[in-house]
């Protein structure tokens, strides 16, 4: 479906449809979706910039796509997902590392791309064809961006869409939709105004348990290196005692571990975290957890405490709560996090919360606590 003239069986210039002058955004969304299932080519705004769409089905207008592409042509084309529990159906071999950014940078600015040796899910359910187009030289792009209008078209089609940016005369980053008149082959622009970053999303290369940037953009380094980190989350009540006791202590038996120091342990891929789940925020550890925790090499000078909330529990990797009513607030709160939350205590006994006694109750609990996470640590296989 390439829009033509009747008269010369030329392209012409693609219908415009400017959503800030609709009537309701949801007929738009129905004409975009209309549109692609007839094999159309459309223009839309991500959250980074303005591309051309195409249905994944639909290996003509994926072959258009790719054809007004911009840049190596030997590139994959991405695929546009709904979300990132998505990823593992197109991706079953996926690593710990590209569940993390997947789950904690989607829907977002963020391209991932695969080995296509790793997609022998429902990447190999689409036609032939459009394997061949989509991925030239062995290699899978996904992203699930969050811009609403293209979500909604997404949660409309059966099948994932195959975006690609534009080459313009101007070589303009279509940050608008404006570069994209010029362009012959293309049905529909849906104009929904200037992009939200107004630069390229990050294009980031998935190894086993690495990643390397491919191509820079919205989201930098140290973002994607906090995203792709195992985070280890200890819980208490107010995060003044005991979680961050743990916090402290964990931190330096796994920087002895891994043979580096405290320091470093982001650096390597490694975040360790506590929250309360009745805490205030912005207090300080509690005096005799401060002193107990230098004793052993740690430090919780500059901790303050923080409540616990349902973005930082559904990030972490590890759960340890210190006591069995912690544990059930935390999954009252986030039931989701169950599989990967634990007792901090392997024999499944509480920490007793030390607030309000002597030097020597937070000596002995911090001796217990790092009995116990030497034992969990061990089971982690660190």
């Amino acid at each position: 479906m390439e829009a033509v003239d009747t008269m010369t069986g030329q392209p012409v210039s693609p219908q415009w449809i400017d959503v800030s002058q609709a009537e309701d955004q949801r007929d738009v969304i129905h004409r975009a979706v209309a549109c692609l299932a007839q094999g159309g080519v459309v223009g839309l705004a991500t959250e980074t910039v303005y591309g051309l769409v195409a249905s994944a089905l639909d290996s003509r207008s994926v072959a258009r796509v790719r054809q007004l592409r911009t840049g190596e042509t030997s590139r994959p084309l991405t695929l546009l997902l709904k979300g990132p529990s998505e990823v593992t159906d197109w991706v079953p071999r996926i690593s710990q590392v590209g569940r993390r950014l997947a789950g904690r940078l989607w829907p977002g600015p963020v391209t991932l791309v695969f080995d296509r040796t790793m997609a022998d899910g429902l990447y190999q359910r689409l036609p032939g064809e459009v394997r061949t187009l989509v991925s030239p030289s062995g290699e899978v792009a996904l992203r699930s961006p969050s811009h609403p209008i293209v979500r909604d078209v997404l949660r409309l089609l059966p099948a994932p869409l195959v975006i690609a940016m534009v080459a313009t005369r101007q070589h303009l980053v279509p940050i608008t939709a404006e570069p994209l008149r010029e362009l012959s082959g293309v049905d529909m622009v849906i104009d929904a105004g200037p992009t939200q970053y107004r630069q390229f999303a990050t294009v980031v290369r998935v190894q086993d348990q690495s990643w390397t940037v491919e191509r820079p953009g919205v989201v930098d380094a140290a973002m994607l290196t906090q995203a792709a980190s195992l985070i280890i989350l200890f819980v208490c009540t107010g995060n003044t005692c005991r979680s961050p006791m743990a916090e402290a202590i964990c931190k330096v038996l796994l920087a002895r571990r891994l043979g580096c120091a405290v320091a470093q342990l982001e650096e390597r891929g490694y975040m360790v975290r506590s929250a309360g789940v009745a805490a205030s925020n912005g207090s300080p550890a509690a005096g005799h957890a401060i002193d107990v925790v230098r004793a052993l090499g740690g430090s919780l000078e500059n901790h303050r405490s923080r409540r616990l909330g349902v973005n930082l529990a559904r990030q972490a990797d590890c759960l340890f709560a210190m006591t069995a009513d912690h544990l059930d607030a935390l999954l009252e709160a986030v039931p989701e996090v169950e599989p990967r939350t634990y007792l901090l205590d392997p024999s499944g006994g509480d920490v007793a919360d030390p607030v309000g006694l002597d030097h020597e109750t937070y000596r002995v609990t911090a001796q217990m606590i790092e009995a116990m996470l030497e034992q969990r640590l061990n089971q982690m296989g660190f």
